[in-house]
């Protein structure tokens, strides 16, 4: 769960992120609908050396006679080190999407797959809450896109907690989409933003 994955395994393979990287941009051509969403990032240099690469991988193509435009490149905040440096990467990220899997368990030091541990797994405990409600903020504050994936964003629960942050943009299953596409048709915004300043206050 702490290991070699995500955008240290792909700065660490910095050929094959280079392949990957053109490949994207070829796929895309001219269009404005591709989005380059960076796993598990947790300091300013990553993040710096992604943006270095694909200027080159930009200008490459550019020599080669590709059409290709850059890319919108966003920040997956899942260790908990990002949410504080979200402030200092305005001008380096154009969206942010927040993985409430791994965001929660790291918070709670809880690996999910240790059987020993895992029932103690909450995405719902108050220091998650107080956390995603932290990075909207942050989000809000520098006009950032925000989206929502993981098992809470299928959690009728904490879908509605999610909406009184005012997250409004979740990932999901296609299974899951009935019924919390029925879920945000039925409630209303202004109980979900009180139901959320009750949990807020709440220890458990």
């Amino acid at each position: 769960a702490l290991g070699w994955r995500g955008i240290r395994f792909t700065l660490d393979n910095i050929q094959l992120l280079m392949t990957q990287v053109r490949a994207m941009l070829r796929a895309a051509g001219t269009d404005s609908n591709l989005h380059i969403l960076l796993p598990m990032v947790s300091a300013t240099e990553e993040l710096n050396t992604f943006n270095q690469l694909l200027s080159e991988a930009l200008d490459q193509l550019w020599a080669e006679k590709y059409p290709v435009r850059r890319p919108r490149v966003g920040v997956m905040v899942e260790v908990p080190a990002a949410i504080s440096q979200l402030q200092f990467w305005q001008g380096r990220i154009d969206f942010v999407s927040i993985g409430s899997n791994d965001l929660s368990q790291y918070l709670l030091a809880l690996d999910r797959n240790n059987s020993r541990v895992a029932s103690r797994y909450d995405h719902m405990h108050p220091a998650v809450l107080h956390e995603l409600y932290r990075v909207v903020k942050i989000a809000r504050q520098f006009d950032l896109p925000l989206s929502l994936c993981g098992e809470m964003a299928s959690d009728p629960l904490a879908v509605i907690l999610l909406l009184g942050m005012g997250i409004t943009t979740l990932s999901m299953s296609a299974t899951k989409l009935p019924r919390i596409k029925f879920l945000i048709r039925t409630i209303e915004q202004r109980k979900a933003e009180a139901l959320l300043q009750q949990c807020l206050e709440l220890d458990n």
